[in-house]
């Protein structure tokens, strides 16, 4: 009987200190937990302390008056950039901005059968509506040297 007491007290304390140490890991599941989140808000306040300090600041006041409402500084002068409408045609996946820019179907690629020699030896003309040197000898030759 007193075996039988004993063995009983004993699994009584096992299952108290089971009972204990799994509450106890528990504990520190939720304190890590708890830290790590303690943690991140510390982290984003300090982020929205220092934005509300920017937000506050003659810097950010002076660039939103700027972009908002267009003002400038005495002696400034304000600039508006327009940009161009769009032509209506949006570019096809895989369209390449030139071919959209001038309207091109196929892609510039070169011809297989034209060799480099080829190129230099074959004569160039030009559009009717070049412009020329008024000597009626071909177009306008600019020299480098000559520029204003």
């Amino acid at each position: 009987m007193v075996l039988t007491l004993a063995i009983l007290l004993l699994g009584l304390f096992a299952y108290a200190f089971l009972q204990t140490a799994a509450q106890s890991y528990r504990l520190r599941e939720t304190e890590r937990t708890l830290f790590d989140e303690v943690q991140g808000l510390r982290q984003q306040r300090a982020e929205l302390e220092g934005l509300a300090a920017y937000l506050e600041s003659d810097e950010y006041v002076e660039a939103f008056a700027r972009q908002q409402f267009g003002l400038v500084k005495p002696g400034e002068t304000l600039v508006v950039v327009d940009a161009p409408t769009t032509s209506g045609t949006a570019r096809r996946p895989g369209e390449r901005w030139w071919e959209a820019l001038f309207d091109t179907e196929a892609p510039l690629t070169p011809t297989p059968d034209v060799s480099p020699g080829d190129l230099e030896e074959a004569e160039l003309t030009l559009p009717a509506d070049a412009p020329t040197d008024g000597s009626g000898d071909g177009p306008v030759s600019r020299n480098p040297s000559q520029e204003p």
